[in-house]
């Protein structure tokens, strides 16, 4: 028996070998991509070589990335990206790109996805890629599309500035300030989307999908209809599908930047929402409180912040670290020497 064990465990650490060797073969030495430099550095020979920036945002354990990795690696598409770009990759699992993508305001809602910058270092199409473009001339149809300023999704924002108010070019426009974290932007499309689809057409899959794939918030008359007929939805669509779409909805609408300025009637709208969709109520509690004790602040409502603080924790003893935290935010516009208002 301990002898079967061993050879079990040598054949293990063989496997884990073998395994570690071909992630790092698919994913950090494809021939077709340039070796990863520092940011500066790729934008200054953009410049100088006027060829836009390409970038495939990956995660190492992710299977349709390994998937792209083997024909990202044809002999055909490394001399493409040669011509048109300077192309790269981003592993998402490293903090830096991360903090690259978020300096410049890029989402990445799955992976893979084909990032384009022009040579100036202005984002100009973000396209999350899935099984049906994996191929050469899917692959080179995206990125011809991406670096043509004219066809772009650049150039769906200009034609839509200009008045062009198509559906698909306003579906293209809402995906690119969905990803570029346009949220204001993205509700403006997102409304005249909203406004432009017929009452009989909601339960249609494109208006699911508008929901699902582009809206951020809950301020249009579409999701409206949404939150109240969940059932009729889930019979039509996946059940969870649509639970998450509802709550992504919500919970972007409760965390985006203007919620700030939100009425005591909208937050309790979107816990309303939450209800709806099953959200026990000391989630719903923890998910708005950070808010709603911040629109006290905003208004140099110490009392009201301080109150609702008290009512969250129901009289038990406040842990040190979150202590720490609501002291800080209840004194910030107080001298130091004030004691905290949670302080008995």
């Amino acid at each position: 028996m301990k002898k079967n064990w061993s050879m079990l465990k040598k054949i293990f650490i063989l496997f884990l070998f073998i395994h570690h060797i071909a992630l790092g073969q698919s994913k950090t030495d494809n021939p077709s991509f340039r070796p990863l430099e520092s940011f500066e550095q790729i934008f200054a020979k953009a410049v100088k070589e006027k060829k836009p920036v390409f970038f495939e945002a990956y995660l190492p354990t992710c299977s349709h990335c390994l998937a792209y990795d083997k024909t990202l690696r044809d002999p055909k598409i490394k001399s493409y990206l040669s011509t048109n770009f300077l192309a790269y990759q981003l592993d998402l699992s490293k903090r830096e790109n991360g903090l690259f993508l978020r300096k410049n305001k890029v989402f990445v809602p799955s992976t893979p996805s084909f990032i384009v910058f022009s040579p100036e270092g202005k984002v100009i199409n973000v396209e999350p890629v899935g099984d049906e473009t994996n191929s050469i001339d899917g692959i080179q149809l995206i990125l011809n599309k991406a670096k043509d300023m004219n066809k772009n999704m650049v150039a769906s924002l200009k034609k839509f500035d200009a008045g062009d108010q198509d559906f698909e070019n306003m579906l293209s426009v809402a995906l690119f300030a969905r990803y570029t974290m346009d949220t204001v932007k993205n509700m403006e499309v997102v409304n005249k989307l909203a406004n432009s689809i017929k009452p009989d057409q909601y339960f249609d899959k494109m208006s699911f999908l508008l929901m699902q794939r582009v809206m951020l918030d809950t301020d249009n008359k579409l999701f409206q209809f949404f939150i109240q007929n969940l059932p009729t939805y889930k019979q039509k669509f996946d059940s969870l599908d649509v639970k998450q779409t509802a709550e992504n909805i919500l919970m972007s609408s409760l965390y985006c930047s203007r919620a700030r300025k939100y009425s005591t009637g909208k937050i309790d709208q979107i816990k309303s929402g939450l209800r709806l969709l099953g959200v026990p109520e000391n989630q719903i509690a923890t998910r708005c409180i950070v808010l709603e004790v911040l629109i006290d602040l905003g208004q140099q409502n110490i009392q009201g912040a301080t109150g609702k603080i008290k009512t969250y924790y129901q009289g038990k003893p406040i842990p040190e670290k979150e202590m720490d935290f609501w002291c800080t935010q209840l004194k910030r516009n107080q001298k130091a020497e004030m004691p905290c208002p949670l302080t008995p």
